[in-house]
């Protein structure tokens, strides 16, 4: 985007009246016209619905001194490192989250922008959870890290959090979509845990994001449409721990509404947390008790979602042909970056241990490209063994 065109979405953004309906409008247009399309007047006419919103937009076209110092102050925010703005119109805007009728016209985002466009998976549920809950909630998002999935949750105390540091202490990436602006940390007990979410210091960057303008304080109604993104950025959303009036139950409704596959753990029936989790699974949801079983329902639209970071990454198993371990297989290109590590591969099988040490690579970036070559049909695994898969396998 260039300047002018940042600073006409903000302005129209920051314009009291200017609905999201209007800027969804707005970006559906934007990316039907050439690169250096600017809206004049008529295109606002246009696109408003009320003659009240076409008022607030045409104010917006020419903003006044407080909106422009709203503007500059987040357009400076902007120049700041691991601090960004992505509209919904631009290809870095996260694909999936692109495909719900209400989508964040644009999104806040500190920290690494192109990990928001990966496969993930949401953890959910209570704030005021079990020790039961929080160790089901650390071992699961352990576990779909270690197979390379990005864990996206809402930096919320209890099980929220566990997710988080679980992804983090297994050398992976997470997400957290706040409920309020980007300028502060609600709760604040877990600025530490979002400064590792974001700390550039290690192998792979998480990040955290917004839809709301940096200012914003944590709102009752912001939640609720905050939990909207956390499904649509996700192939799922597995609860841990819910009542019955949980906040969880909102996300795994909207989850539902997306279609998006829903998970729930089962607990107790004598916990007041857990019954939200058992009326998920009367009403269909998966259960769950390992990362297997949400592996098990996510792999075809995993694929899809990495079809659609990677397009240049074929899925047809039917164009491997056998060669022998070091070569690359004829008709098939292999990613750029996957290369090293499938010539390390052969169809014996290869642990997790010694692709490691062979291949100088980060644990979770291992896990990573391992994923892409089987969802590829490139490789498989038996446990934590490796190996090439053969011609039709």
């Amino acid at each position: 985007m260039t300047y002018d065109q940042t600073r006409l979405i903000l302005s129209l953004f920051f314009t009291k009246g200017v609905s999201a309906a209007f800027l969804r409008r707005l970006m559906d247009k934007w990316q039907q016209e050439q690169a250096d399309y600017l809206p004049d007047s008529r295109d606002i006419a246009a696109l408003s619905s009320t003659e009240s919103e076409l008022q607030a937009a045409s104010r917006a076209l020419q903003p006044d001194n407080e909106l422009n110092l709203l503007l500059e102050q987040t357009i400076q925010w902007t120049r700041e490192i691991c601090n960004h703005v992505i509209f919904a119109c631009e290809s870095s805007y996260p694909a999936l989250l692109r495909e719900i009728p209400d989508y964040p016209p644009l999104l806040f985002v500190k920290g690494n922008p192109e990990i928001l466009r990966r496969p993930m998976v949401a953890i959910v549920g209570s704030r005021s959870s079990s020790a039961y809950g929080r160790s089901v909630a650390y071992r699961l998002a352990s576990e779909l890290t270690d197979k390379g999935l990005i864990i996206c949750s809402g930096l919320a105390s209890g099980i929220d959090t566990q997710a988080h540091l679980a992804a983090l202490d297994s050398n992976g990436a997470t997400v957290a979509v706040l409920g309020n602006g980007l300028s502060s940390i609600y709760p604040v007990s877990n600025k530490s845990l979002a400064d590792r979410i974001v700390n550039f210091g290690v192998p792979e960057s998480g990040a955290i994001v917004s839809e709301l303008p940096l200012d914003a304080g944590p709102l009752a109604e912001h939640f609720p449409q905050r939990n909207r993104i956390i499904s649509g950025l996700s192939l799922g959303v597995c609860v841990v721990e819910a009542t019955m009036r949980s906040g969880s139950l909102i996300t795994a409704r909207l989850a539902l509404e997306q279609n998006r596959e829903i998970f729930s753990v089962p607990g107790s029936i004598n916990s007041p947390g857990s019954r939200g989790c058992h009326k998920l699974l009367r009403q269909g949801a998966v259960l769950t008790e390992n990362a297997q079983d949400i592996l098990e329902h996510i792999e075809f639209i995993c694929q899809a979602q990495l079809a659609m970071c990677y397009p240049e990454y074929s899925r047809n198993k039917n164009q491997i042909a056998h060669k022998m371990p070091g070569t690359l297989p004829t008709g098939f290109e292999v990613p750029a970056d996957c290369e090293l590590l499938y010539r390390e591969l052969c169809q014996d099988g290869v642990s997790i241990e010694t692709l490691l040490l062979r291949t100088e690579l980060q644990f979770a970036e291992l896990s990573e490209k391992l994923l892409r070559l089987e969802v590829c049909g490139l490789a498989s695994h038996n446990g934590s063994r490796w190996r090439r898969l053969e011609q039709n396998e």
